[in-house]
């Protein structure tokens, strides 16, 4: 199996009824203030929304493609990523666990086909706007290509590091303008596709669900995923762990390229 053009084209409905579908159910359960949370054994936060729209997306991936195994943040096993497969579906059913039951709205629902270690299509939903993006390798929008004045850096609400303030410190350091801007879940990437951040940090734990539906929407709009240690492009399915390693993402090329460098000695101390 492999992911091409026309099987984009016969499958992108089906699985935004999918995500329309987990979202909605989301929102139910969101609504009705009886999360029924829990902790897993890594102490992250478990709820009902969270099984409800796995069960959701499971079902509808097994009936778009059955040939293309599963997964999920909810029934991950750590064997899983010593033998993964060529092609195979990455979802995070709520990414932003801690954002739905601190009624943030700032949650998002994540799917992502992974192959050849890239992620070549993603699709994000965020149930509170009913808003849906989507983004593959065949379709590349062409965005405005300009390095801005001030830096808008968008950081998570819930999740702000010593990193992160010693990286603001070292921009100013460097007279380089930013403004913060406060976003939590997948929305943070989204945000860059869409033009209104610039650039956003993650010096913290992230799996690699939590961002790889996202990376192929703002890749698809001009943006880049990039680790520390090099600048090379986020890849997927390590055999190793399914954590990603410390990454920087960039709204376009421009910042990429003139942004980063000036940068680079303060990641050298984190890499």
């Amino acid at each position: 199996m492999k992911f091409t053009e026309q099987f984009y084209n016969e499958t992108i409905n089906p699985l935004t009824e999918c995500v329309e579908s987990a979202s909605e159910e989301i929102m139910k359960i969101y609504k009705s203030d009886n999360y029924e949370a829990s902790n897993k054994e890594d102490g992250s936060p478990l709820t009902a929304a969270d099984k409800r729209s796995n069960e959701i997306i499971l079902k509808s991936l097994e009936k778009i493609s059955p040939s293309i195994p599963i997964i999920s943040e909810e029934t991950f096993d750590a064997e899983m990523i010593r033998d993964l497969p060529n092609i195979y579906w990455l979802v995070d059913p709520l990414d932003g666990t801690r954002e739905f039951i601190n009624k943030t709205d700032e949650f998002t629902v994540n799917i992502a086909l992974i192959e050849k270690q890239k992620t070549v299509f993603g699709i994000v939903g965020a149930p509170v706007e009913k808003k849906i993006w989507h983004g593959s390798k065949f379709h590349n929008i062409e965005n405005d290509n300009e390095y801005p004045e001030v830096i808008r850096i968008v950081m998570s609400k819930s999740h702000k590091s010593v990193i992160d303030r010693a990286f603001l410190n070292y921009l100013s350091e460097m007279n380089i303008d930013y403004e913060i801007l406060e976003k939590g879940s997948s929305l943070k990437l989204c945000s860059l596709a869409e033009n209104d951040a610039d650039v956003y940090p993650r010096f913290g734990p992230t799996s690699e669900w939590d961002i790889a539906a996202a990376h192929a929407v703002l890749r698809s709009n001009g943006g880049n995923v990039s680790i520390l240690s090099d600048f090379s492009e986020m890849s997927y399915a390590k055999s190793s762990s399914i954590l990603n390693p410390f990454f920087i993402c960039t709204r376009n090329n421009a910042l990429k390229q003139t942004f980063l460098p000036r940068i680079g000695d303060f990641f050298k101390k984190l890499v």
